[in-house]
């Protein structure tokens, strides 16, 4: 039976009443006290529920949208400290003790290495004489053309940004130096000086240059050194205000080029030798791949930032349902459903957050009050689908392999591949070990590896 239409002034309805499907709410929901408070008409009452329900949910969507910008869910409290030593604490305290050394963060995409960055610049900038300053790389440059000296401009730039206003002829020299080198500059020649130039060219003999045996360094670029020179004056411009720089240099986990990551070790040390500290974000590959012996060699140290292993680290567990809790509003996830979406992420905390704004929308879409499992299995079922898009028969066959023998030594292109993509998960604690992402798990058991 549904709800009758009732005169203005009627209570809501009696408890031997059924309730209308518009109205999925309990007879001691906030609603219906509202309702009880406030009497009015069903389709007012509709309405009202509806829009209430609606701003619950886009209140639940957004405690979640955080993952697209790790500084927002730090700025609305959102941040769970480690159930161990975090990295952040590693990093700060390691800068602490030598704020010039170098550092290298390695880890998947979305495991939480900009959040750990994050904090650390914090905690960094409670010391009396550091400063650090965090900067995404993909923001200001195309990482897919980098190359050794970009970096190096990148952080000149930001630096001189931090300088104040001031009537100092070589600090401004400087500051438009480093911006003419960053980004490139426009002269006027005089037309009698380019026929000259080019005159000198087109001369009667040609100067032929022959190599020597022994092989010789080559010269820095006349351009690098200008660029060194001009670091160099305002570094001391602005070590009166923030004492030593420490750069916090991000966005670099996407640069899928072994040697060309390699290639910007060069910066880094560059950059130490110069006074500056420096943390570098770099990709997963870069802790397999032929260049990592020498990575290792040229920074200070190696840090990696693995999944968290939620089968079987308890710790684990409780840490991301304590992110689910800080971002939900109490008794909106239910406990089997936060229970599985602690599962179904694999530890990635990417994953998490992603899960659950998917599973949010299903649970608003079905006329739910609050998230359910069913709806966490339909958001993993998409998320499986997603992560299996592209694959070929062979890395399929290579999930397949995980999945039933544990095993995994990313040594192939295509082995690396899936390990960088997430579909294969890497766990250090409590021991070290691989695993399929369990989102992809139920779907390639029933996937033939001809499709």
């Amino acid at each position: 039976m549904t709800l009758r239409k009732g005169r203005r002034g009627d209570g809501p309805p009696s408890p031997g009443l059924s309730w209308s499907p518009l109205l999925p709410c309990s007879r001691s929901s906030a609603v219906w006290d509202k309702i009880e408070r406030y009497p009015m008409p069903l389709q007012a009452i509709s309405a009202f529920y509806m829009s209430n329900r609606l701003d619950r949910f886009r209140k639940e969507m957004a405690a979640f949208e955080g993952a697209a910008d790790p500084g927002r869910s730090l700025d609305r409290g959102h941040y769970v400290p480690h159930p161990s030593k975090s990295l952040a604490d590693t990093i700060a305290g390691r800068i602490a003790l030598r704020p010039t050394s170098t550092h290298l963060l390695i880890g998947g995409i979305g495991s939480g290495k900009t959040t750990e960055l994050l904090v650390a610049r914090d905690r960094i900038n409670e010391l009396p004489d550091t400063y650090a300053h965090y900067l995404d790389i993909s923001l200001d440059a195309d990482i897919s053309q980098m190359k050794p000296g970009v970096l190096l401009a990148v952080a000149a730039v930001a630096i001189s940004k931090l300088i104040p206003e001031t009537d100092n002829e070589d600090i401004r020299r400087s500051v438009r130096t480093i911006h003419d080198l960053a980004y490139g500059s426009q002269s006027m020649i005089d037309r009698a000086e380019y026929e000259s130039y080019y005159a000198e060219i087109y001369a009667d003999y040609i100067v032929a240059e022959h190599k020597g045996i022994i092989p010789v360094r080559s010269e820095t670029p006349k351009e690098i050194k200008e660029l060194l020179e001009a670091i160099d004056v305002i570094k001391q411009a602005a070590a009166e205000k923030y004492g030593t720089i420490v750069l916090l240099l991000d966005g670099l986990d996407r640069l899928d080029e072994d040697e060309k990551f390699a290639g910007l070790m060069r910066d880094v040390k560059t950059l130490s030798k110069c006074g500056f500290g420096v943390v570098l974000v770099g990709p997963i590959q870069a802790a397999y791949g032929k260049y990592r012996q020498r990575l290792e060699n040229t920074v200070t140290s190696f840090s990696y930032q693995p999944c968290f292993d939620v089968e079987r680290d308890a710790d684990a567990r409780n840490f991301l349902a304590k992110i689910l809790a800080v971002r939900a509003s109490e008794g909106f996830i239910e406990p089997s459903a936060a229970d599985s979406l602690i599962h179904y992420s694999g530890g990635m905390l990417r994953d998490l957050i992603n899960l659950t704004q998917a599973a949010i929308e299903e649970a608003y879409l079905s006329g739910s009050d609050n998230l359910q499992p069913t709806h966490v299995d339909a958001a993993a079922q998409s998320l499986g689908r997603n992560k299996l898009l592209g694959l070929s028969e062979s890395e399929i066959e290579i999930m397949e392999r995980v999945a039933k023998e544990g095993k995994f030594i990313p040594k192939t292109d295509a082995e690396l591949r899936l390990l960088v993509a997430g579909r294969i998960l890497e766990y250090r604690y409590p021991e070290t070990r691989h695993a399929v992402h369990p989102a992809i798990i139920p779907l390639i058991e029933k996937v033939p590896v001809s499709s």
